[in-house]
């Protein structure tokens, strides 16, 4: 089904099961209308005293889409919201946008409030204790005093309470905050007989459980055998610890889901019925699973999905350090340079779809003066800087910000999407989207944000870059040279030229633009540039020497003025070696080069000449560069397949044959892409083979040397000593054992 337009989910945070489970649950709904699900979110959930902070105001901007892109409708999820002012500020973003909406749990006067009743979760828990375990005495700890959903969640115990006949008073029931400080006091109070010891306690959120229990665990109390506990919310925190907890799932997502179909309706479509009641998860805390074990849930396998997924992704981070984007993104020079970076570390941020960097048409602030800059909102025109789906990237281009990313203009299948902020110490630069095959692979976390950062501490590298030439380049247009390189500037060069020109009319130059494009990984002590300037003067003391742009030099020389580029380059490559005694290594593959003739008929025309030239050299320097972006997405299935595959023969020459590049050349990409050689690969690929052999089959060694790839066993069995400190048959019993 291909999409017919888009909805906004807008959330405060996405942090656990609880937000990824109600996007799921959206997504699947909205799919199945044809909708893509692009969820909005500040990554953080502010408080109101936080609002005001430079990088609040930055993360948060990204609700200006709300009234910037051109949505079907919304969805504003404003139960979780930690500020009212925030979910005030939305609110007044939908008014203006126009667009059908509705709100979850949150009254106001202007748009549907999707809401269930939020008694019924502590009811049911309550009822639970009461009828399945005979509970007679009970307290109840909720969350604030006053709070709307706070309070309808205690009348739910209240309810339970008098269905029962059970006597019970309002000291029996406490207010928290539904955080850990009061529920802590609470059962340090019953440890220390400052409370009388009730038959089970009931909480209104599952963190408030969690604290109960350990409190009580680290004073003697044993829950539940001198005590029961239930939760509230289905977090995932209260299915991975030492005493699982019993609690209520589902609420946030059935508010959800009760949003979007109210929304599908407002868009004119007739929506089916669903159920609409949370689900009871039976943990250990209500004693249940001493009597007859843990009810398996589809509730709770969702949770332990999540869980696991989490610790995929925290278990690949153990090979991906943030200090290598921060590092490349602080050594950008250019914005191809941040694009580059942005594309080689996306990997870090698994979605197994695509990436999209869009910044604002103004993202570079204004060079003239540094302190005008955006603030706030997003520009009408965005760049795409980049897409990484993309099957081919040649350059930036302009879009409209109603279409959010272009690639929702283009005919596909409903998308989940998240969308956030891209900022830097109150500048505003545009916003980044992640494309999700499940929502399950949502973890917008610490390492997500601070990954965000550097793309955006990059930006602001080459702001400055930009600004620092800006200056030296208005230096330099007051004399004809470059202080730097002791050469002619691009004004010296005009006017060089038009001298010699002018004395010989008969005269025709060959003008030589240059650069050299420098390697990742490879640190000079001298830039090369500089060295290659040096060598060329010393070399041949008549040449015309001119720095035109940043690294980008011209060279007029009676010596090389019949050589071709490639003679030219050569030539670069012999005086530099010569010069410096072969302790700076210059390759021709590095080099960016454009020649021209010149003639006294092109007086007039030298700046316009030296222009375009500059201009198309800069083209070639991108397409040199973009080399690795050309190869990725060959290499990046190779690796895949050297890890499904690894009993194939992998031979390097068969490969780099097959791609059409050089091994020094293939081994430099793999290297620059993967942080690792191939053979590397190809070695952990049969390693990790033959460890799972050994592991669950009762194949032989001989077998499972065959089964990896391997010709000959005694090569095997060193390479699997080498790497996990074992022979194959040492390593099998260890693992039975």
């Amino acid at each position: 089904m291909e999409s017919i337009g888009k909805i906004g989910l807008i959330l405060p945070h996405i942090n656990s099961n609880i937000e990824v489970e109600l996007i799921d649950a959206v997504h699947v709904l909205l799919a199945g209308y044809g909708y893509d699900t692009i969820v909005i979110t500040g990554v953080l959930n502010y408080h109101n005293h936080m609002l005001d902070q430079i990088y609040c105001k930055g993360q948060t901007n990204i609700y200006d889409l709300i009234v910037s892109g051109d949505f079907d409708g919304f969805v504003f999820e404003a139960n979780i919201s930690c500020s009212e002012r925030q979910r005030r500020t939305i609110i007044d973003l939908l008014r203006k946008s126009g667009k059908p909406s509705v709100v979850v749990a949150y009254e106001q006067p202007y748009f549907y409030n999707a809401s269930l009743d939020e008694s019924v979760q502590l009811y049911m828990t309550t009822r639970h204790l009461i009828t399945e375990h005979g509970c007679k005495k009970l307290y109840c700890i909720g969350g604030y005093k006053g709070d709307k959903p706070s309070e309808e969640r205690i009348n739910g115990f209240r309810r339970a309470m008098d269905e029962a006949e059970l006597d019970y008073n309002e000291c029996c029931i406490f207010y928290g905050s539904y955080w850990k400080d009061i529920p802590h006091q609470i059962a340090l109070d019953i440890v220390n007989g400052k409370l009388s010891m009730p038959d089970a306690i009931v909480c209104g959120s599952d963190i408030m459980a969690l604290e109960v229990c350990r409190t009580f665990s680290d004073n003697g109390v044993k829950v539940p055998g001198d005590i029961r506990v239930t939760g509230c919310d289905g977090n995932t925190i209260s299915q991975i610890q030492s005493t699982t907890i019993t609690t209520v799932a589902g609420q946030e997502r059935i508010n959800c889901l009760l949003a979007v179909s109210e929304l599908l309706k407002l868009l004119g479509h007739s929506t089916e019925p669903f159920d609409i009641t949370p689900e009871l998860i039976i943990g250990e805390s209500c004693g249940c699973g001493e009597t007859r074990g843990i009810f398996r849930s589809g509730t709770l396998s969702n949770i332990r999905e999540y869980a696991g997924q989490i610790f995929d992704i925290l278990e690949s981070r153990k090979t991906n350090s943030q200090g290598e984007i921060i590092r490349r993104m602080s050594e950008c020079e250019t914005i191809y340079d941040v694009i580059g970076t942005f594309i080689g570390c996306c990997y870090m941020i698994p979605t197994e779809k695509r990436a999209e960097l869009c910044l604002c048409d103004d993202w570079c602030m204004d060079m003239e003066d540094q302190s005008i800059y955006r603030r706030n909102g997003f520009s009408e025109n965005m760049i795409l800087a980049v897409d990484v789906n993309c099957d081919v990237f040649d350059k930036m281009r302009e879009f409209n910000i109603s279409a959010v990313f272009p690639s929702l203009i283009l005919p596909h299948e409903p998308r989940l999407t998240v969308v956030t902020s891209m900022h830097f110490k109150g500048q505003i630069f545009g916003y980044v989207g992640f494309t999700y095959q499940k929502a399950f692979h949502i973890m917008l976390d610490d390492f997500f944000m601070n990954w965000c950062d550097a793309v955006c501490s990059g930006l602001n590298v080459v702001q400055n870059r930009l600004y620092n030439e800006h200056i030296k380049k208005h230096i330099e247009s007051l004399s004809e040279f470059v202080p730097a390189l002791g050469i002619y500037n691009k004004r010296g060069l005009i006017r060089k030229l038009m001298s010699i020109l002018t004395e010989n009319g008969e005269a025709v130059l060959t003008l030589h633009l240059m650069t050299y494009i420098k390697e990742e990984r490879v640190r000079f002590d001298f830039p090369p540039i500089n060295s290659i300037v040096n060598a060329v003067r010393l070399n041949d003391s008549s040449a015309i020497l001119a720095g035109i742009d940043d690294e980008i030099i011209a060279v007029v020389s009676d010596r090389c003025n019949s050589l071709s580029e490639q003679g030219f380059a050569q030539w670069i490559i012999d005086v530099t070696r010569k010069f410096y005694n072969g302790t700076i290594e210059i390759k021709q593959e590095r080099i960016a080069l454009l020649s021209v003739s010149i003639t006294k008929a092109d007086l007039l025309k030298f700046d316009s000449i030296i222009s375009e030239m500059t201009d198309l050299l800069k083209g070639k320097i991108i397409s040199i560069n973009s080399g690795t972006v050309s190869y990725m997405e060959q290499l990046s299935d190779l690796r895949s397949n050297i890890y499904s595959s690894p009993e194939s023969d992998w031979s390097i020459e068969t490969i780099t044959r097959s791609i059409g590049i050089s091994k020094t050349h293939f081994h430099r990409l793999y290297k620059e892409l993967f942080g690792t050689s191939c053979k590397n690969d190809i070695i952990t690929s049969r390693i990790d083979r033959a460890k799972w052999l050994l592991e669950n089959t009762s194949l032989s060694v001989d077998q499972i040397t065959e089964k990896c790839g391997y010709s000959n066993n005694s090569h095997f069995i060193r390479q699997f000593s080498t790497r996990t400190g074992s022979t194959p048959s040492s390593y099998r019993k260890h693992f039975k054992d």
